[in-house]
């Protein structure tokens, strides 16, 4: 099950070490990332499906999720509609450097993708009603496990 700690044995903060014992590792190595930074990335294969890590100071900071399979208790996951995450309570969308992403105070710590452009409408912000209603049934494509700021 997805939460805003990782998947399963793929945990964040948790060793890179202790992570390689449970779970199959594909690619271990550095590969450009956001902005164009150099990062290490832990690749791994968890319940069928390939998951992609970042790794801070040999810890797992951050999880790529691309597939619908991992799901939060809730079924939130990859394939979910943009107006089911708008429709969350404090539910916020912001542009990132490669599309939108969804956030709610429910799920903490994870960020939903949506490949849509990347500027709100003419002369304001992205509500979650407006983005619902021009954008209602895209999919997120990507879920992201970053750290909970509450």
């Amino acid at each position: 099950m997805l939460d805003e700690d990782g998947i399963g044995e793929l945990r964040r903060g948790r060793l890179v070490s202790e992570v390689a014992a449970e779970c199959e590792v594909i690619r271990d190595g550095q590969q450009q990332g956001q902005e164009g930074m150099m990062e290490r990335v832990l690749v791994l294969q968890i319940a069928g499906e390939t998951v992609r890590s970042v790794v801070v100071k040999d810890r797992i900071d951050r999880i790529q999720v691309n597939s619908p399979r991992f799901r939060t208790a809730d079924s939130l996951g990859v394939d979910t509609p943009l107006s089911r995450i708008a429709a969350m309570r404090g539910a916020q969308f912001a542009p990132g450097e490669d599309g939108v992403y969804g956030f709610s105070p429910e799920h903490c710590g994870l960020s939903f993708r949506f490949s849509l452009p990347w500027r709100p409408p003419a002369g304001g912000q992205w509500t979650a009603a407006a983005i619902a209603k021009q954008h209602g049934t895209a999919a997120v494509n990507r879920v992201i496990v970053i750290p909970c700021r509450r």
